[in-house]
């Protein structure tokens, strides 16, 4: 599963207890210094390859990694991303964005492409707000020179600062005989800290909701379960389940994430990750 860091494309949509959680973040809740400059995570460690972040003011422009070597370019449309292009030495990965009139994300288009071969698999989804605080989530996902498409769909309950909380899923997704397993699923209300988030002053970045790392909220997740179902009989499913244990900056960023990763059940720990940040200044 692809993932690059500020924006975590999650293929297919599919996939804590938070120590020193009082409130330490100064009065401008952390968004600034003095000198009003806001606060940019400018490096990332996450298991051993190393991120850098380059801005155009607070809007990101450019994430590098050192470890592979691939670069990640954005784009804007004022103060809203609408791309983001990853070029690797075997894969690109391409993501763009259209908004709605209230500014909020109406489609996003994922694509992976290898590069010796061509082909691509692509996810479009589209998002319809139901209320202020409800969204339908709708995705196809297909793959070059296959017949076989995935759909789902997914009722998003949000936050009051307009955040993901949870919702319920239903997909139909390809199985290896030529037919498809119909699934269904929930996401549990996800559980946030208090503090920021290392992206809360990068522009645009809060609008984009759909996924564990990209869920609109200025505050970190300490707890994520997500599981989808194939209604086979079998047992089988996909899910995203983990807790974050952070250690927080005086301003209140965190500066390392323990992130450890569960099975189906919530039961046994499957893996762990280490995410360490810097900043511009703090």
């Amino acid at each position: 599963m692809k993932k690059t860091y500020l924006l975590l494309p999650i293929f297919f949509l599919a996939s804590c207890t938070s120590s020193n959680d009082d409130d330490t973040s100064s009065n401008n809740n952390g968004n600034n210094t003095n000198n009003d400059s806001p606060v940019l995570v400018t490096k990332m460690v996450s298991d051993g390859e190393t991120s850098t972040y380059t801005y155009s003011g607070s809007k990101i422009s450019q994430i590098k990694n050192i470890t592979n070597g691939e670069i990640t370019l954005f784009s804007y449309s004022g103060d809203l991303i609408t791309q983001q292009v990853t070029t690797g030495l075997s894969t690109s990965y391409k993501t763009t964005y259209s908004y709605d009139g209230s500014s909020r994300l109406s489609k996003k288009i994922y694509s992976e492409t290898s590069l010796s071969s061509g082909t691509t698999s692509t996810v479009e989804t589209n998002y319809s707000y139901l209320s202020s605080n409800s969204v339908k989530i709708t995705y196809t996902a297909s793959f070059t020179g296959s017949s076989a498409i995935r759909t789902g769909s997914k009722t998003a309950t949000l936050n009051a600062d307009g955040s993901l909380s949870s919702w319920t899923e239903t997909a139909s997704v390809p199985n290896n005989t030529g037919g498809f397993h119909s699934a269904t699923g929930t996401l549990q209300p996800i559980v946030y800290d208090t503090k920021n988030i290392p992206f809360k002053n990068v522009t645009g970045f809060l609008k984009i909701i759909d996924s564990e790392d990209e869920n609109g909220s200025v505050h970190n997740i300490i707890s994520y379960n997500h599981v989808l179902n194939y209604n086979n009989g079998a047992g089988s499913g996909e899910w995203g389940i983990f807790k974050s244990t952070y250690e927080y900056n005086n301003s209140g960023y965190p500066t390392k994430n323990v992130k450890t990763y569960y099975n189906k059940t919530g039961t046994g720990v499957t893996n762990s990750e280490l995410i360490t940040y810097e900043y511009n200044h703090l």
